[in-house]
């Protein structure tokens, strides 16, 4: 994946600057994604009312997964002054969680809450909350979280007060409501997630995410590999706020133009990161830009007759392609789930790939007619 990390250096006056309509990262034609703790929002009253809205018109974001909203009518009030924009928050225990989300091109199908039973309530202090929404008339599934925060930085498996253990049980938790519930969706996990990526495997609340990199991945993994001037929570340097995706994402985000950044808001204040904190949060913001276009897709035909099938589909063995007419001669591309070119092969009417040697999991076929993509489509190794 490209990951792009910007530096947003503009003059400023008074707590913004005047050219914050500069301030931007989201477009028509892309889906534009931020994480975000507002801590105890809103923690300076009004002026973070209006600081966190001017943020949000300016980035025009398609959603924004927020944490630690402190005040949901505060919240609910703010949302309804950034033009083009709604929210939804829920108060758990002393803060809460929720979106917020450009109604032009977001379609909520449902928004509701998840482990809310007594028995989840070590597990998840605050619990998520799920968005299952349309984007372009493709179907996404958004959960938000924020996992309990702090500990020693050791994984006590004897001990359920112990804070990573508390976050380890919290990402078993969520990967089997994942897995039994969108087994086949577009599917992202964001939000302050309180640890860290580059933990090692004994220590790792992620190991189980990590352990399965054909279903799952961590899509900020380069920001929390790369310096410490682009994690998400420079006070105590380390980068703690997460997106999580599945497999159904691994291919579009892979896709050119798809990014993740950290977004130092602070170059925003006339003080830097002491007046974005006073102000706003301790925590910057993390963005995912995605290109829609690059989606392994089921359908027989894409356009102008061009024809692909694929056979078997799954498959425990070799997999065949049949190119159908009118094409006389064209590409088949093979790539991992991780974005990887496998196979590059010029073929006619038929191609076998022999996967002896191939790991299982998901793949996925372009098919290629000189410089022009026609088709994509998923293909499953067992």
């Amino acid at each position: 994946m490209k990951y792009t990390f910007l530096l947003f250096l503009f003059s400023s006056i008074g707590a913004f600057c005047q050219n914050i309509e500069n301030l931007n990262f989201g477009s028509d034609t892309t889906l534009d994604i931020m994480t975000w703790n507002i801590e105890a929002f809103p923690k300076a009253g009004q002026n973070t009312m209006d600081s966190v809205r001017k943020i949000v018109e300016a980035l025009d974001m398609d959603i924004i997964g927020v944490q630690e909203i402190n005040d949901t009518n505060a919240f609910k009030t703010m949302v309804l002054t950034i033009n083009g924009y709604s929210g939804f928050a829920k108060l758990n225990y002393i803060v809460g969680l929720g979106f917020i989300y450009k109604t032009s091109s977001i379609q909520i199908n449902s928004i509701y809450e998840i482990f809310t039973a007594p028995q989840y309530w070590n597990n998840f202090p605050r619990a998520p909350i799920v968005m299952d929404m349309n984007y372009m008339n493709e179907r996404y599934i958004l959960i938000v979280n924020h996992l309990k925060c702090c500990g020693d930085g050791f994984i006590d498996l004897g001990n359920t007060n112990d804070e990573e253990n508390r976050r380890l049980e919290s990402v078993i938790l969520l990967k089997e409501y994942i897995d039994q519930n969108f087994p086949t969706l577009k599917t992202i996990v964001l939000g302050d997630l309180n640890d860290l990526i580059t933990d090692q495997p004994n220590s790792n609340v992620f190991q189980p995410i990590l352990n399965d990199p054909s279903n799952y991945a961590f899509a900020d993994n380069a920001i929390a590999l790369g310096p410490s001037s682009n994690w998400s929570y420079p006070t105590w340097p380390s980068h703690l706020d997460h997106f999580i995706i599945t497999n159904e994402l691994f291919y579009e985000t892979q896709n050119n133009g798809s990014y993740v950044q950290t977004l130092k808001l602070e170059s925003e204040f006339a003080a830097g990161w002491p007046s974005y904190e006073a102000i706003v949060s301790d925590h910057r913001p993390v963005a995912m830009k995605i290109f829609p276009d690059m989606i392994g897709e089921q359908a027989e035909v894409i356009d102008g007759g061009y024809n692909l099938t694929i056979y078997p589909n799954p498959s425990n063995g070799d997999v065949h392609f049949t190119l159908g007419n009118p094409m006389d001669e064209g590409s088949i591309l093979i790539y991992a789930a991780n974005g990887t070119l496998i196979t590059d092969a010029r073929c006619t009417g038929k191609f076998t790939w022999e996967t002896q040697g191939i790991v299982s999991g998901i793949y996925y076929a372009t098919l290629t007619i000189g410089n022009t993509i026609i088709k994509h489509q998923r293909i499953i190794l067992l």
